[in-house]
């Protein structure tokens, strides 16, 4: 059980790479300058390449990982939008990157090297485009346009175009701000946080007519149902592997919430909610399920939690700082 843990600092300008042991502990074996306020990443584990998204020169920029889960850089592409969130195709072939300033979403094609090319489409006027994930099961490119309350459905080809489904969107409530977006594992569930109003939506995938429609079965608060908040500034969301247990974050209420997951109707049900990190915008569940380890954005902090694998709950094991400052995004990798 070897990991590495990729935590980007934007304010600074730089990526952290830390080994994370089996018993939790971490140690930084090296710290990587981006030249510019990295954002997103994403890796390609069949090619050994992390993608990184910085800005204001907008761009994304490839690293091989190494052995020892080192970076070194390698390629990089102009991108026409500030990067936000960074995703591909089932093949590896198309890297989707929304842009939540320019109200855009790029389609950029990889070679046989998982190098970029130049962007083979934009799709402009998804306000706050926040995130694009591939449905892969379904074939269904679910992008978040947090200004609109929507959420904007592609099909792709085998040439890398997005086109419209038959269903062209689905609709949150109003000033929800739907932001990030998780799978269940068989691809029928969809799990979508809402930054404004601090709920998940719950999607399901159904077959009508040999053609695919998106329902929304669940609406639920992130917090316990006697629990009032003035505001929120909800996150990120991550699921097991297994599928069992959701976990969301809000940066006003500093904390992350359980949620255990049905699994014959998907539908979540609240569990827990833990005080954590001061603003806590990113985390992320080891390759394993055994660990869930979530950055302040403020602090310069990131703490790392073991799950209990019968109920999820979060047990606070250490906290580390940061090289950097402002970690926008962290991500575990299997070496």
């Amino acid at each position: 059980m070897k990991q590495i843990v990729y935590i980007a600092n934007s304010k600074s300008q730089n990526i952290d790479v830390w080994k994370f042991y089996v018993d939790g502990k971490m140690e930084l074996i090296q710290k990587v300058n981006t030249d510019g306020h990295v954002q997103p990443m994403n890796f390609i584990k069949s090619k050994n390449l992390l993608y990184v998204g910085v800005r204001p020169k907008n761009r994304i920029l490839v690293y091989n990982i190494k052995n020892n889960g080192n970076l070194e850089k390698k390629n990089e592409i102009e991108i026409p939008g500030s990067p936000n969130y960074i995703s591909f195709d089932f093949n590896k072939k198309f890297l989707f990157c929304s842009s939540y300033h320019h109200n855009s979403l790029s389609v950029i094609p990889l070679n046989n090297d998982g190098f970029l090319k130049d962007p083979i489409q934009i799709i402009h006027n998804i306000k706050g485009c926040h995130a694009a994930l591939l449905n892969i099961k379904y074939n269904i490119l679910f992008v978040t346009a947090l200004k609109e309350d929507y959420i904007y459905l592609y099909q792709l080809t085998e040439h890398g175009v997005l086109k419209n489904t038959e269903q062209k969107f689905i609709q949150t409530k109003l000033k929800s701000g739907p932001r990030h977006i998780t799978f269940y594992p068989n691809g029928d569930f969809i799990y979508t946080i809402n930054e404004l109003n601090g709920t998940i939506d719950v999607w399901k995938i159904s077959i009508q007519k040999n053609i695919p429609k998106i329902q929304n079965i669940q609406n639920i608060s992130i917090v316990e149902k006697n629990i009032i908040s003035n505001k929120y500034w909800s996150a990120d969301i991550h699921l097991t592997s297994n599928g069992k247990f959701l976990y969301v974050s809000d940066r006003v209420l500093n904390s992350i919430s359980l949620f255990h997951v049905n699994e014959n109707d998907g539908k979540i049900s609240f569990f827990k909610k833990y005080s954590t990190e001061k603003q806590p915008r990113t985390f992320c569940i080891d390759v394993y399920n055994k660990y869930v380890i979530v950055a302040s954005q403020t602090s310069n902090r990131f703490t790392v939690y073991s799950i209990n694998q019968k109920n999820g709950d979060l047990n606070k094991l250490n906290t580390y700082f940061t090289s950097g400052e402002e970690p926008l995004w962290i991500l575990a990798y299997k070496i």
